[in-house]
């Protein structure tokens, strides 16, 4: 009998994660700098070869930088801390980190038409502690998404809310509506009376009606948020739906996604009162130096993402919305189908008939199709995560257009259906039509 593999980094892991790090754990070994240069360097050239070259990258998370943006991102400030409002910041000699600081702010607002913007926190999970940091109280309730119904880990007890000891209740949920249900939300809210009411999230297929959240949320003295880590960039643009115009009080976002930005999270309002909180949540309760290498690059994806020369957020809805009914010919599960699949750059496949998202998930990685697993709204909440989530964001920014997307659903299906050894030659012949971004990239090839 095989003995289970151990990990010296992670010995509690689960056994496949503890199976790939006693893999890596026993490859790198590397003593000295001169060694571990040289193995980043060989790890780094393999990565970009297989984001180039060898795989389509259809996860609905990530992104790929414009050259601006790529151009802005100066290493050298990562080390400089500049802590406090510019004018009274703490270390001196920082007087162009200021200036960067309110470029970016400024210009994050004006992309979210928001009065108000937070830049500085790590990732769009540290901007919604921030909320909770804010506007809560230890053992306070805040109603959010259940991860079915497409809420994220941070808006949930067993996660980034129990930091805050808050008690998580899930709102009510039309699988029809893909939203909230609107016809039991009071009966809802006035029983379980939550201070904050989030939503939003992993899975944004359609906008919310924040118009009924935001009424129902008056009616009991709660906050109204909307997590827009997947969308900001496409409401940057104009699309999917306007938060703060529609009613939500705060807007969180994670600044890469279809911000297209470097990694990060931030927060926009219109209250000042409700900035001011959020501000001082971001510093110093729950951080105190940032990354300022961040700030131009960021400033830089917010403008682009308003000023869409070339244009990439409307294509790449228009793309979500082919590459779904592609497959949905293909007789594939795709969920909205009575609704036209998607209104952002999302599409999602219920798996349940192919064994389940895990499976299928690692059956399209296996051909060289990178995308996500999600959980649908009407899988058991103990059951493993049944759907598949496709983005089209990155590869529209590569320079796919709509005639791309039979392409793109033939070599999904291919990869679903095909029992034979795996082969990532389909994927890997597609992305090489790509470019390496809409700016610089060619013409697709067309299918013949």
């Amino acid at each position: 009998m095989n003995a289970r593999p151990s990990s010296a980094i992670a010995p509690w892991a689960n056994v496949p994660s503890r199976q790939r790090l006693h893999e890596l754990e026993t490859q790198h070994r590397e003593e000295g700098s001169a060694a571990v240069t040289g193995a980043v360097s060989r790890t780094l050239d393999a990565y970009h070869y297989r984001m180039a070259t060898e795989g389509l990258v259809l996860y609905a998370g990530t992104n790929v930088l414009s050259p601006a943006v790529r151009a802005a991102h100066d290493g050298a400030l990562s080390t400089r801390p500049a802590l406090g409002w510019p004018g009274g910041k703490l270390q001196t000699g920082v007087q162009e980190i200021e200036a960067l600081e309110v470029i970016a702010t400024t210009q994050v607002a004006h992309a979210m038409r928001a009065t108000y913007a937070e830049i500085r926190f790590l990732t769009a999970t540290m901007a919604n502690l921030a909320l909770y940091s804010a506007f809560t109280q230890p053992g306070d309730t805040i109603a959010v998404l259940s991860p079915e119904a497409g809420g994220h880990a941070s808006h949930h007890a067993y996660a980034t809310a129990g930091v805050r000891s808050l008690n998580t209740v899930y709102l009510p949920y039309s699988d029809a509506d893909f939203d909230v249900d609107a016809d039991v939300l009071d009966v809802f809210l006035t029983t379980h009376r939550p201070r904050l009411i989030l939503v939003g999230g992993s899975v944004t297929l359609f906008p919310h009606d924040l118009g009924v959240l935001r009424e129902a949320a008056d009616r009991i003295g709660a906050l109204l948020a909307y997590d827009a880590s997947h969308a900001a960039g496409l409401i940057a643009a104009g699309y999917v739906q306007d938060p703060l115009a529609e009613g939500a009080h705060v807007v969180t976002f994670s600044t890469y996604k279809t911000f297209a930005g470097p990694a990060g999270g931030a927060a926009v309002t219109n209250d000042p009162q409700l900035a001011e909180a959020i501000s001082h949540a971001a510093y110093p309760v729950l951080s105190s130096n940032y990354d300022p290498a961040r700030l131009g690059p960021l400033a830089i994806a917010a403008a682009e993402a308003t000023e869409q020369k070339p244009s990439w957020a409307a294509p790449t809805i228009t793309a979500a919305q082919h590459l779904a009914a592609h497959l949905a010919s293909q007789r594939y599960a795709v969920l909205g189908a009575d609704r036209g699949y998607t209104r952002t750059h999302q599409v999602v496949i219920d798996a349940t008939a192919l064994g389940g998202g895990v499976g299928a998930v690692d059956r399209l990685a296996a051909h060289g199709i990178y995308a996500g697993t999600c959980r649908l709204p009407w899988q058991p909440p103990d059951a493993p995560a049944q759907g598949i989530r496709l983005g089209t964001q990155e590869i529209i920014r590569r320079g796919a257009d709509i005639a791309t997307m039979s392409r793109v659903a033939a070599v999904i299906h291919h990869a679903l259906t095909n029992r034979g050894p795996a082969n990532t030659e389909a994927a890997a012949e597609l992305g090489a039509s790509l470019g390496p971004d809409l700016w610089t990239a060619p013409k697709p090839v067309q299918p013949v």
